[in-house]
């Protein structure tokens, strides 16, 4: 019995992955600005393989197996909106055109709020 319930959240776990897959490659051929599909690409791989390999997790024969792929896991979480996150940097930084397709602030957070500690 307990075998099937495995299998069962292992299958809803990898149809999941696939469908975020499927919903991030159309999102990729769909927007038009490269930000938009960089965002849509790095959703999909982070969200659609981290539900593939939480479903292999589940299925592992044995614990050690689960304990590395959850640690594969953890590493992609980590690493994957990194890099999509420089590599969207690059493109605000080099782009000339960009206020044409989006609004980008030239100040971060923190120099906004010195700002108004002054006017105040």
């Amino acid at each position: 019995m307990i075998e099937w319930i495995r299998f069962i959240l292992t299958a809803l776990l990898m149809i999941a992955g696939l469908v975020i897959f499927g919903i991030s490659t159309l999102g990729v051929f769909r927007f038009k600005y490269a930000v938009n599909r960089m965002h849509a690409a790095a959703m999909g791989d982070t969200l659609g393989v981290g539900l593939c390999l939480v479903g292999l997790a589940v299925s592992a024969p044995d614990f050690f197996v689960a304990a590395k792929i959850l640690m594969v896991v953890i590493f992609f979480w980590l690493s994957a909106p990194v890099s999509s996150h420089l590599l969207c940097r690059l493109e605000i930084e080099t782009n000339e055109r960009l206020h044409k397709y989006m609004t980008v602030h030239e100040k971060t957070l923190a120099q906004e709020r010195e700002e108004k500690e002054e006017e105040a």
